[in-house]
């Protein structure tokens, strides 16, 4: 496939005075010198990235059950909230839905709901099981402005191309006091501490991941979209299929809910992923 690139400001700022993080399948990751956001610079142009989106759930051998495994704690965890703190229930946007896992579960527990995503394939699963959904991205969808009262959106922002224009969509669709939940990477100490030891890795995972998120950009992204409140928690872990992976993850996940619980909800554990629960 070719690949056309482009040069881009950074997202929060748009300045282009960045210090080079590492390089990684032949991209440059950059970080801000301004507020610290971490992106490729260039990148594959949209046209691109697209057609590599369009096969990004089938790309690495995971099946339909290994993806509901691998999320099934995130998913409890958000239903459990969004069930709490409204009730009455109401309708609600999965943004890069896949599947249609979680917009399944929200739907049996008297939710109205609706998913997006760029795979084709994944979305004709989703379809034959009856579930609202429809093959777009968050720049491109249109839903009326004040319509959800909830919008999730698990691992995508790191995906998508102009994260600030995409919240300010959500924002917009929100109903008032709506909420946005999201969960995200956050992989740039891993990869500082293994470059350290001159330990080779992909964990960024490019090009199918755009940027990389610490807690202050990502409060000062949604901050700078309109949300009045932030809240980022370690949430809970991923469990991957493969049981080495797993075994990390559960171990580095608990430590971090862990860490988080005894310093009064104030520390999180640099590398870990977080959830990020934004409210209009």
């Amino acid at each position: 496939m070719h690949v056309s690139m482009k040069y881009v400001n950074c997202n929060i700022c748009n300045t282009d005075d960045t210090f080079l993080v590492t390089t990684q399948n032949g991209y440059k990751v950059v970080q801000c010198k301004n507020c610290g956001l971490v992106y490729v610079n260039p990148r594959p142009d949209n046209e691109t990235l697209k057609r590599l989106y369009a096969e990004y759930h089938q790309r690495n051998g995971k099946d339909v059950n290994d993806w509901a495994k691998l999320m099934g704690k995130n998913f409890k965890e958000v239903l459990l909230f969004l069930n709490k703190v409204l009730p009455g229930k109401g309708k609600l946007l999965d943004i890069g839905c896949g599947y249609g896992h979680f917009i399944e579960i929200m739907k049996r527990q008297g939710w109205s709901v609706c998913g997006i995503d760029l795979s084709p394939k994944v979305l004709l699963y989703a379809k034959e099981k009856g579930l609202d959904v429809f093959e777009t991205s968050i720049d491109d969808v249109s839903f009326p402005d004040e319509y959800f009262d909830a919008v999730t959106a698990f691992y995508v922002l790191e995906h998508v191309t102009n994260p600030l224009h995409a919240l300010k969509n959500i924002f917009k669709m929100l109903k008032p006091c709506g909420i946005l939940v999201l969960r995200v990477p956050h992989t740039t100490p891993i990869i500082r501490f293994l470059s350290f030891f001159r330990i080779k890795n992909n964990l960024y995972d490019i090009p199918y991941h755009l940027f990389d998120y610490s807690p202050q950009t990502i409060t000062r992204l949604l901050k700078k979209s309109g949300f009045s409140t932030v809240s980022v928690t370690p949430g809970s872990p991923t469990i991957p299929v493969n049981v080495f992976e797993m075994v990390v993850s559960l171990v580095s996940g608990s430590f971090s809910k862990f860490l988080f619980a005894i310093s009064a909800r104030k520390f999180l554990l640099p590398g870990i992923s977080k959830t990020i629960l934004a409210f209009k």
